[in-house]
């Protein structure tokens, strides 16, 4: 994958996170945070393993998941929450923009609390 191809392939899918994380702050419940989920593995499967983007990954997962249960529960204050998910997801950008394209022919896992990435 040439240089160009992946930044392509990467800012692709970070612009599909966007519309899941405005889902999630808007009140959306576990079918968001599974597309949040399901986005952020298949991310990972083109980076190679860095402990940066990993606990950024994890950090914006958590965010997510803290929001969705606590929506749920209806417990406060959402706000803190909500701003946390904003900071969480601009650490992750500022992570992302270190990746380096997995090399063909290799597999990296990515362990990171209740997510677990295979590529």
């Amino acid at each position: 994958m040439t240089e160009t191809t992946f930044e392509n392939a990467v800012d692709e899918m970070v612009g599909r996170l966007h519309p899941i994380l405005l889902t999630i702050q808007q009140g959306g419940g576990e079918e968001a945070l599974y597309s949040l989920q399901q986005q952020l593995i298949d991310l990972m499967a083109l980076v190679e393993r860095n402990p940066g983007i990993e606990a950024a990954t994890g950090d914006l997962y958590a965010a997510a998941e803290a929001l969705v249960a606590d929506r749920t529960t209806c417990s406060q204050p959402i706000a803190r929450k909500l701003r946390l998910l904003v900071h969480a997801h601009q650490r992750f950008r500022e992570h992302l923009s270190t990746a380096r394209p997995l090399k063909p022919g290799r597999r990296s896992v990515w362990l990171h609390g209740n997510l677990r990435f295979a590529a």
